[in-house]
């Protein structure tokens, strides 16, 4: 155990924040590869961002999806364009990391009021509240500098119908190769072939099965999905 524990340690890694801390203990900071080890759960919040097109004369979900560039964990792999995790400045609001990350990730302005989104002073739709989803993860070898760490984590989660004209902009371009819009089965498709990140996946699983997209042909494992999502 302490072996591989130093292991992690000798390499380059993240400190990151403790959070639900009291107020005389906020920014105590901990070793990314340890937070697992001590049941330390990671909490972020992901936006799913989709439209309606007509395709042969008939509406189709397209989904805006993410590309990680080649400079981060996880380097290739898909995921939503606003994605991130909470920190100690966003009181542990989910709205407010939602609100910073989609500024810092894709110059979106969310108004913590209403939750009307604007893209350059242009309305471009309402953020809409969706599930917590939880889970714990032994990260593999394509994590990068990350494998082998454990991580409990939680995800906050919220949708934003967009019009079809919308084009939003990467605004990180060392950490994101570019948006891109992926009708409905391709992304299904890259769920399949284990493109996406994978706790991004999972968000991308339960935004397709609330909104009734994934059917029992497409997997055989269809109704533990399900009861997974009920839960």
């Amino acid at each position: 155990m302490l072996g591989g524990v130093r292991k992690w340690l000798e390499k380059r890694c993240d400190y990151h924040p403790l959070r639900g801390l009291e107020d005389h203990l906020v920014g105590i900071k901990m070793p990314a590869p340890l937070r697992g080890v001590f049941g330390i759960v990671t909490t972020g919040t992901h936006l799913n961002v989709y439209t309606v097109k007509r395709v042969d004369g008939r509406p189709k979900m397209h989904i805006w999806v993410s590309r990680r560039s080649q400079n981060v964990t996880y380097a290739g792999k898909l995921d939503q364009i606003v994605a991130g995790a909470m920190d100690p400045r966003d009181s542990m609001d989910p709205l407010k990391t939602l609100q910073r990350e989609a500024m810092e990730e894709a110059q979106l302005t969310v108004d913590m009021s209403s939750r009307m989104v604007t893209a350059q002073g242009t309305f471009v739709g309402t953020v809409v509240e969706g599930p917590r989803i939880s889970f714990y993860d032994k990260k593999d070898s394509v994590a990068g500098s990350e494998q082998g760490q454990l991580e409990p984590g939680v995800r906050f989660t919220f949708d934003l119908e967009v019009d079809p004209s919308f084009v939003p902009r990467p605004s990180e371009p060392d950490a994101i190769a570019g948006f891109f819009l992926k009708p409905v089965d391709d992304v299904k498709r890259d769920l399949r072939r284990a493109e996406w990140k994978p706790n991004c996946g999972l968000v991308m699983l339960d935004f397709l099965l609330r909104k009734g997209l994934i059917r029992p042909e497409d997997d055989e494992r269809f109704s533990l999905l399900r009861q997974g999502l009920q839960r």
